[in-house]
């Protein structure tokens, strides 16, 4: 179908496609350690599905509430034969609970590496991460001395500092990461459109805030870290417990964000990496014009109207 918000590509998909099918022998997983946080429920389910259809048979799932987590084990290794499920119990804004968590990955699935990109071998060495762990608090004006603070800052403290905790025990337990590398490790952020966008909604300045924030984080994190594959994913609108919270309804099929993540973790999307995406983008017209994605600021986040391409950063220049 035709686009109906402002878009990259002609096409514009709310249900999956063929092009991003997990069964894609090009998408297969097989093989790989894949973790998500966040991955019980929504659009976190749905991710860990896709994978788990796509051959994956290590998928690590960290959330909050065990209830959630040993359900969601439960039908994924009745549904797919043969893939291991390990839930753990975390909240990504405690650091040690993350690294608790990262080092039950490292113990169960045989990762005998203690040192970042050290040459030890192991299976269970972690091929992708899939931050989808969010915090959305209750809408408020933040200057409304009856909106509260302090779940206002909860926001921040799940959507940017846990994204940091899961990202620096990520490279602690990654494959090498080798620069110019097809392939290879990856980190996928499930973002928001919203930290991307001029305001459309009052009450909701945290859960922008904190993921505008988190997205810049990742453009860091793909600077300091060459070879790492990052990027930052809008997953749709979805019906899930926290777009209810939003006040809005769904309207994407919640098979899609799952989908274009197995898609995102295959060497057809290296080209995006440090980039953004939309899950209705067409991922053919977008590897149509790969060579003008990755040579220009595209789908980065910078100043609208400032042309920063000849700019080199160095304020001793000046």
């Amino acid at each position: 179908m035709s686009p109906f918000w402002p878009s990259v590509t002609k096409l514009w998909h709310m249900e999956p496609y063929p092009s991003i099918s997990p069964t894609r022998p090009e998408l297969s997983a097989a093989g790989k350690t894949v973790v998500v946080t966040g991955g019980a429920t929504g659009i976190g389910l749905s991710i860990t599905r896709a994978f788990a259809a796509a051959g994956c048979t290590r998928i690590a799932i960290l959330a909050r509430r065990e209830e959630k987590l040993l359900a969601a084990k439960a039908q994924i290794e009745k549904d797919f034969p043969g893939v291991q499920v390990l839930a753990l119990v975390t909240d990504i804004a405690s650091e040690k609970q993350v690294d608790a968590s990262f080092a039950k990955i490292a113990e169960v699935f045989n990762d005998d590496r203690s040192n970042v990109n050290g040459s030890a071998s192991g299976k269970g060495k972690i091929d992708v991460l899939v931050a989808n762990s969010g915090f959305f608090p209750t809408p408020g004006n933040i200057l409304d001395s009856n909106t509260d603070l302090g779940d206002w800052w909860q926001g921040f403290q799940t959507n940017v500092l846990g994204l940091v905790h899961i990202s620096r025990a990520f490279l602690r337990h990654s494959k090498p990461i080798v620069v110019g590398e097809r392939g290879g490790p990856r980190i996928i952020n499930i973002s928001t459109a919203i930290a991307t966008i001029p305001p459309l909604q009052a009450g909701i300045s945290s859960y922008a805030g904190s993921k505008s924030a988190g997205a810049k984080i990742f453009d860091y994190i793909a600077m300091e870290n060459p070879g790492l594959k990052v990027f930052n994913l809008h997953p749709g609108i979805v019906t899930t417990d926290m777009a209810k919270k939003s006040g809005r309804d769904g309207s994407d099929h919640v098979d899609l964000p799952g989908y274009f993540c197995v898609w995102l973790a295959s060497p057809e999307a290296d080209f995006l990496s440090g980039k953004w995406q939309w899950v209705n983008w067409d991922i053919d017209e977008l590897k149509a014009r790969a060579k003008e994605i990755t040579s220009t600021p595209l789908l980065t986040t910078m100043l609208d109207g400032v042309d920063f391409r000849n700019f080199n950063g160095n304020f001793n220049d000046i």
